[in-house]
């Protein structure tokens, strides 16, 4: 299993590298969206994407927008996190194409599920 984490707070990106090492899953993390979004363009190695839509200069919905104009969206596992129960951005997220909302604060639980969905069997 392959994740990348993109999020911009390094507490949270720390937590789950700690979290997913454990469990013997390689985690890779970055802290701003527009590094995010170079590192999804140039590989497909990824099982699972984790995108923090509340970030700063390049945002989450910046970084979809982008991999939809490039036709790169749908041949990628991307699960949107975020803290945000703004109505109109949770519409616009699901409407983009991404796989799912994930909200934090999120449980062990929740977070192995998420995991184990996109696992790849064999």
């Amino acid at each position: 299993m392959n994740l990348l984490v993109v999020d911009d707070s390094k507490d949270i990106t720390d937590v789950l590298m700690f979290y997913c090492e454990s469990k013997g899953v390689e985690c890779t993390v970055v802290n701003a969206g527009i590094d995010g979004l170079a590192i999804i363009r140039n590989s497909s190695n990824f099982d699972l994407i984790l995108l923090d839509l509340a970030m700063p200069a390049f945002n989450g919905l910046d970084v979809i927008k982008s991999l939809k104009n490039e036709n790169l969206l749908e041949r990628r596992n991307i699960v949107v996190f975020t803290a945000s129960s703004d109505p109109k951005v949770i519409e616009e997220t699901e409407r983009s194409g991404v796989k799912a909302i994930f909200k934090k604060p999120f449980s062990v639980e929740d977070l192995t599920a998420l995991i184990e969905k996109y696992r790849k069997n064999g």
